[in-house]
């Protein structure tokens, strides 16, 4: 076979290939190491979307002293030498996961004292209601509750969980209404309180 020839057929070779592959697009998110800390299961470090979009996970600390002076005593939750907790939240994922960490350990009394909105105690004040029926009600709905929170902080990661201004310094989380069908809670409101603090799961 002739040099002209073989290159031809190389040629035609390699367009048949490309032709024969699907584009596609990969994309690199950093993903804060507290999240795998509240799942309950192993993070995928590679998530494929329904558009065949390629995620790939590099898990790192946002909060690293490494990356800034200044952040590196930020914790969301800190265990104190007199063995209290103090919880503090900066971003939407921060309450999720502090609520999420709070509902497993059954710490409703922290939960209320350090991540609830006044505005929200102020409404169960006003139905003659406070922090027995709060844990009450999060007793009971405690399964759905942590399942619909710990897909929230999956979720953000992979594009299935939408965070919008409402407006009144409120922000709302919610699913995707193809993810959101799977669950009894699909929202969750935040309000600005000196530091975000948690108004509603619903």
């Amino acid at each position: 076979m002739s040099t002209i020839a073989s290159r031809l057929l190389l040629s035609l070779c390699a367009a048949a290939l490309l032709a024969g592959c699907e584009p596609y697009r990969i994309e690199y998110h950093r993903r804060p190491a507290y999240y795998q800390r509240v799942s309950d299961r192993p993070l995928s470090e590679r998530v494929v979307l329904e558009d065949g979009t390629v995620i790939v996970y590099n898990d790192a600390d946002p909060f690293d002293e490494s990356q800034d002076e200044d952040k590196k005593n930020f914790q969301i939750r800190e265990e104190l030498e007199d063995g209290s907790i103090v919880l503090r939240a900066l971003l939407p994922e921060h309450v999720l996961a502090n609520t999420l960490e709070c509902i497993r350990n059954e710490e409703y009394e922290l939960l209320w004292d350090q991540m609830l909105s006044e505005r929200t105690k102020l409404a169960y004040a006003d139905q003659g209601q406070g922090l027995e029926e709060f844990s009450a009600f999060f007793r009971e709905h405690r399964r759905e509750m942590a399942r619909t929170l710990n897909r929230m902080l999956l979720g953000i990661t992979v594009h299935e969980v939408v965070i919008e201004n409402a407006g009144d310094g409120i922000t709302v989380c919610r699913f995707w209404p193809q993810v959101a069908r799977d669950f009894r809670f699909r929202k969750v409101s935040l309000v600005n309180e000196y530091g975000l603090k948690l108004l509603l799961i619903y």
